[in-house]
């Protein structure tokens, strides 16, 4: 495959070229992640337009949660090329800017109350936005004032869905976003989602419930040991 025809093919090229940097929320060119003597990520190659959905499917322990850590520049790829809107992962600073990231415990702070908590990341994004309004949307205006180390653990998926909706980063990276929920928190879920799709936002889903995550992110990549071992549509 000749220089540039990747561009053209949204695949990868085998010759290694430079990566386009135009269209794509997501590239990434045979991207090694070593953490100590482990190989986590094995020459990952993935593309997703701007807007698109993607959900990762895998068992437990196929670095679809590394990956995402690596798509919002927390861990560094031991080699290879990644880009997040044309920014190096390697220039976390850029990259934050556009990604937020909702892992699977929420990653809220446990001492502040809900209404702080996304108070403090819009403060933290240089935002404004209405937080009351949002906890009102995940149906936790009750729990506004209470310090999330006493939430369920429903209620802190809830809390952390707002904050993703109320944000609205370019690209938002979701792990598990089904987990700890029941039906009717599973199809907020879809909603809030759904809503962040609908604004353009490219949407990267790690679930263990494909039939639920690709109602909103349509496009499947499954990761096997860390590679990408099939694509489906």
């Amino acid at each position: 495959m000749i220089r540039g025809e990747w561009e053209k093919t949204g695949h990868p090229t085998t010759d290694h070229s430079p990566l386009p940097t135009h269209r794509h929320a997501l590239q990434l060119r045979d991207l090694w992640l070593r953490l100590g003597r482990e190989v986590i990520l094995r020459g990952v190659n993935l593309d997703v337009p701007v807007g698109d959905g993607l959900t990762l499917l895998g068992e437990n322990g196929a670095g679809k949660t590394t990956l995402l850590r690596v798509l919002a520049s927390g861990l560094r790829p031991t080699r290879g090329e990644g880009r997040v809107l044309g920014f190096d992962l390697r220039d976390g600073r850029a990259v934050r800017e556009c990604v937020h990231l909702m892992p699977v415990d929420g990653g809220l702070y446990p001492d502040l109350t809900g209404e702080e908590n996304l108070d403090f990341a819009l403060q933290m994004h240089g935002q404004s936005g209405d937080a009351a309004g949002a906890l009102r949307r995940v149906g936790l205006t009750r729990a506004a004032t209470r310090r999330v180390r006493f939430l369920s653990a429903g209620m802190r998926k809830r809390l952390a869905l707002a904050r993703a909706h109320l944000l609205a980063r370019p690209v938002t990276l979701v792990d598990e976003p089904f987990a700890n929920l029941d039906e009717g928190g599973r199809e907020l879920t879809l909603e809030l989602l759904g809503d962040l799709a609908a604004q353009g936002v490219t949407l990267v889903i790690a679930a263990h419930e494909p039939h639920l995550a690709r109602r909103v992110a349509p496009r499947a990549v499954r990761l096997v040991g860390g590679k990408v071992e099939d694509r489906g549509t």
